[in-house]
């Protein structure tokens, strides 16, 4: 195997246990479904998250092919944001429901600065390599990667900030369906 293909298997067992994560996650709650009280915004996050691993395996090992993995420098970037991606799925939902019961609305609220601070982590690095990716490349600054990135960033950062659930509600639909959306133009 070359380095290309050794990366990209790499990577993709990397997702595979950000997916594992998530669905085992999603199993607890169906089998402890009597002692959860659900709420539908935790649910659509974790749809969220899955959209987003789906979308960022498929660019990297499909759409950005061998030609990235040539820079130490660029795989440097991507092992960082594969550990932010991995440590945003683990957060998306609870590990365990305890035995007096599970408030989902609660967990997410209790666990927002977690998870949209590390989904600001998301961003970041994402702005960065916008930013830096001509360094490396013979490529020119994506000027919308660039914006979209740090309004991405504002986001999320606002996100972990404030508990009002209203607000949470439209910028996770917001973010939601923009995700589906570039899912659906890209590939």
């Amino acid at each position: 195997m070359e380095a290309a293909s050794n990366l990209s298997t790499l990577v993709t067992i990397i997702f595979g246990l950000m997916l594992t994560d998530l669905f085992a996650s999603v199993h607890k709650l169906i089998r402890g479904r009597s002692r959860v009280r659900w709420h539908w915004l935790p649910i659509l996050v974790s749809w969220y998250v899955l959209a987003m691993v789906l979308k960022n395996w498929w660019g990297l090992v499909f759409e950005e092919g061998a030609g990235i993995w040539g820079s130490g420098w660029v795989f440097f970037y991507y092992a960082h944001l594969l550990l932010l991606l991995y440590l945003v799925a683990s957060a998306t939902l609870p590990d365990e429901i305890p035995a007096e019961g599970l408030d989902l609305r609660e967990f997410y609220l209790d666990n927002r600065r977690q998870f949209w601070g590390l989904m600001a982590g998301v961003s970041l690095i994402l702005l960065a390599y916008s930013l830096l990716r001509p360094a490396f490349t013979a490529s020119t600054v994506n000027w919308a990667a660039v914006i979209s990135n740090a309004v991405l960033g504002a986001i999320t950062l606002s996100l972990a900030w404030t508990r009002r659930m209203s607000y949470h509600a439209v910028f996770v639909l917001l973010l939601t369906t923009l995700t589906i959306i570039e899912i659906v133009v890209k590939f």
